[in-house]
């Protein structure tokens, strides 16, 4: 029997993602949620469990391809598309996270990502990365649409997003319309002067590309 890899499967599409190389390790974590009531008079505050969190699943992922000489990137491309929008289902797709019969079977949306390059051919082709992705955990019981409330949005209708730590145009302009170079779009869009002092939690208005 062949070595079990992790299993990315996108359960809207059918589609998985094999990792090249199993992870060291991954942890998964829980929070519960309590609120405190102060009331004069007491040494303590009561304490009133509100809902239970969401089960966060963190793994790193390497990725390799210096033998073949051909870009890493294309593997990474695969996981980031885990977090764009299905045009169908307006909502990034649900996932199964899976290793081995019973060790891990983990439904769940992608949340986060961090990809880190590490090695480079003589032209600057990154042939080696490492990827962070943290899932959050899907509720196997929950009814209902899984869609934000509110209008529902399209790829080709336009969009809001939110600015966090770490963000740039270019790696926005690359999510949204898979091309560095059309972050002057972003710029012009949010009359954005200097793209390099956006404080975080800005809203960033991501037009449509109009042929």
């Amino acid at each position: 029997m062949g070595l079990e890899k992790i299993t990315i499967l996108n359960t809207d599409a059918g589609s998985n993602i094999k990792a090249l190389f199993n992870p060291k390790e991954y942890s998964i974590s829980k929070t519960t949620n309590w609120t405190t009531y102060d009331e004069q008079g007491k040494d303590f505050a009561d304490a009133h469990f509100t809902v239970g969190g969401r089960r966060e699943l963190s793994l790193e992922l390497f990725f390799d391809t210096y033998e073949k000489k051909s870009n890493v990137k294309s593997f990474v491309k695969d996981i980031e598309k885990l977090m764009l929008i299905d045009v169908e289902q307006h909502r990034p797709p649900i996932l199964l996270v899976t290793w081995g019969k019973n060790a891990l079977n983990f439904k769940c949306v992608l949340e986060q990502m961090e990809q880190r390059y590490t090695m480079f051919l003589n032209d600057g082709t990154p042939v080696r990365a490492v990827v962070n992705a943290t899932f959050r955990e899907i509720n196997p019981d929950q009814q209902g649409s899984l869609t934000s409330d509110g209008e529902k949005q399209s790829p080709d209708h336009t969009k809001i997003r939110i600015f966090k730590d770490g963000d740039t145009l270019q790696n926005m302009a690359y999510m949204e319309y898979e091309d560095c170079a059309k972050w002057k779009i972003l710029a012009n869009a949010n009359s954005i002067t200097d793209p390099f002092n956006i404080p975080a939690g800005t809203e960033i208005v991501v037009p449509p590309i109009v042929d």
